[in-house]
């Protein structure tokens, strides 16, 4: 068998190179899979695709996938030589099949069983006897067990044998089959939860089929919120997004309202996860989510709503608008007398007071959280908010301690949101405490750690898919390899993780990056270049209210007006003097230090 599978993939493989094509490993597994290597149907399923413009000719002649693909339908001559191998099988043999093809390529027996009301070890037989061992259409695949039961796995030797017998029943037929199987998969799992749940996309796809949006909807979040869980974040937008497309086919009720905004709430985190809090799509869901609010009188989802939102304009640097929301929050929370919110409405006064430079605003703040929370009780609040709020706040306290003065504090903090991010084991909480953790590092030159943690959050990138730990880990592995002597290529490579930060629709902590950027620049021996983009930093500062980095920027420029291809001492001088007064307007010993020694 292994032998015939690796020959069936040396055809699918030399067919495709017997023309210049650009068809990539995609592609080419997905055609593997439906033809199995099979010569008729995969030489007619190619070219049923070349002639319905499924394949195209790019300018250069190599076919490439056209603006639509479908890989359902079937070349008649495939549908001829499929149709023969059925039409000899006895009809209870038929209806069987065209019962488990709607299950899909792999299928149960006690499925089939239940939809057809035959007992459950004749089908076994009917599967295993006569369908397996005698026409060798499919292949029992073996068991699987199911809430308290067991149950008998089957699959098509030809996926396009499942196709053909989908596509020949009619639409009635195929909707009525559809809920019966769904109707069965409920019975089997036994209404358990965590079962339930794994089967949800599942059964969401077959009560759509059905007709039957609503049950569809429901399955549709239950499969996205356990992906989430599950850190499979694309696969989370997958699911809520289906729901929320099915959701326009219902009427314009309460009960669609609510289902609606449960859904926007629910997608804007996978969103946040894979591409960042500023992403547009996630402030979509935000902006609709509070009309929902709105409409509804929700004031518990309208607050997620504001949380989220402020998350949102910190990100987009939009400093203002955050710290106006984040008040607007606290005030409600306060009015509400829920623990939990006004936990919450200190989290987001501590985020955008640093952004503003009040450090011990801030650090009151984080303090507060810290000492209302409670690792049991609130541990699923990461995946409600996207992150959890104790390791965020814990992260804040890192910067906040630094330019406070206290950078043996802060490194202690620093471990202290790794060690709370670990224990929680939600991949994105623990991804933004290592960033900030290797910021803390690179304020404190220490090389080391910020190269092994940068490891580690290019690890996040290509194992979660999460596009800020490329550009994190980029830009933390470009300073590492300025600081080892390298400073014109760490320039490059910081360059890029600065586009891709950017990409991500995050305009946060640019100053502060631009700073790093520019450094960089001086120690490549272009401090001209390195002041234009301080300059660029500065300008940034100010008009986004993001003023945490504004000191260190000012002291910056300083060193840089004092290396020797520019000389200028005084205009050195008048920018340390401006660093001192901005760190001492905003209590930041650290930086009045750096600057003082400067």
């Amino acid at each position: 068998m292994a032998l015939d599978r690796a020959g069936g993939r040396q055809f699918v493989e030399a067919l495709l190179e017997s023309e210049p094509n650009q068809l990539g490993a995609g592609f080419r597994e997905t055609l593997y899979r439906q033809t199995r290597g099979h010569p008729l149907f995969t030489i007619e399923l190619l070219r049923g695709m070349q002639e319905r413009g499924d394949l195209v000719q790019d300018a250069e002649g190599r076919w490439v996938v056209g603006p639509t693909l479908d890989w359902g339908i079937l070349p008649p001559r495939v549908e001829a030589v499929i149709a023969q191998r059925v039409e000899r099988l006895a009809e209870p043999l038929k209806n069987i099949l065209s019962v488990a093809s709607v299950e899909g390529e792999v299928f149960t027996s006690e499925v089939v069983a239940r939809t057809q009301a035959v007992d459950e070890q004749e089908m076994v037989a009917s599967l295993s006897g006569e369908l397996d061992r005698r026409h060798r259409l499919i292949r029992a695949q073996g068991i699987r067990r199911a809430a308290d039961q067991r149950l008998s796995r089957y699959r098509f030797r030809h996926i396009l044998f499942q196709t053909y017998l989908y596509n020949n029943l009619d639409e009635v037929e195929r909707a009525r089959l559809h809920e019966q199987v769904g109707a069965a998969l409920e019975t089997l799992y036994g209404g358990r939860t965590e079962e339930m749940a794994a089967i949800a996309p599942q059964l969401a796809w077959h009560f759509e089929k059905a007709g039957m949006p609503t049950k569809a909807i429901d399955y549709y979040q239950q499969a996205g919120d356990r992906a989430v869980r599950m850190s499979a974040n694309a696969e989370a937008i997958v699911h809520l997004t289906g729901g929320l497309e099915l959701l326009k086919t219902l009427p314009d009720t309460p009960e669609r309202a609510e289902r609606e905004l449960a859904l926007q709430l629910a997608v804007a985190v996978p969103i946040m996860a894979t591409r960042s809090w500023g992403a547009p799509e996630a402030d979509q869901a935000y902006i609709r989510a509070r009309e929902l609010c709105e409409e509804i009188g929700d004031t518990s989802q309208l607050l997620l709503t504001m949380s989220r939102k402020q998350g949102f304009h910190t990100a987009r640097a939009e400093h203002r608008a955050a710290f106006a929301l984040a008040e607007q929050f606290f005030d409600l929370a306060q009015r509400t007398q829920d623990p939990l919110q006004v936990m919450i409405g200190h989290y987001g006064l501590a985020i955008t007071f640093l952004f503003v430079g009040e450090f011990s605003g801030s650090l009151a703040h984080v303090e507060q959280v810290v000492a209302r929370y409670d690792p049991q009780l609130h541990r699923s609040l990461a995946y409600l908010y996207g992150q959890d709020p104790a390791v965020v706040s814990l992260s804040v306290g890192v910067y906040d301690l630094w330019f406070l003065g206290y950078p043996d504090r802060a490194l202690n903090k620093g471990q202290e949101a790794l060690a709370l991010a670990k224990e929680l084991d939600h991949p994105f909480t623990l991804l933004f405490s290592l960033v900030f953790v290797a910021r803390l590092h690179r304020w404190r030159r220490e090389v080391q750690p910020v190269q092994e943690l940068a490891e580690v959050v290019l690890r996040y990138w290509t194992e979660h898919g999460m596009e800020m730990a490329e550009a994190c880990g980029t830009m933390h592995s470009a300073w590492v390899l300025s600081e080892r002597g390298q400073p014109a290529e760490g320039s490059a490579q910081f360059e890029l993780g600065l586009a891709a930060w950017q990409a991500t629709g995050m305009a946060f902590h640019l100053p502060e990056f631009l700073a790093v950027w520019a450094e960089m620049h001086g120690k490549a021996g272009d401090p001209e270049k390195g002041m234009s983009i301080v300059e660029k930093a500065l300008a940034l500062a100010h008009s986004s209210g993001e003023r945490y980095y504004e000191a260190e920027l000012y002291r910056l420029r300083g060193q840089l007006l004092l290396m020797p291809d520019v000389g200028d001492e005084h205009g050195a001088e008048a920018s340390f003097h401006q660093a001192i007064e901005v760190a001492r307007r905003r209590n930041a010993k650290m930086c009045e230090l750096r600057a003082t020694t400067s």
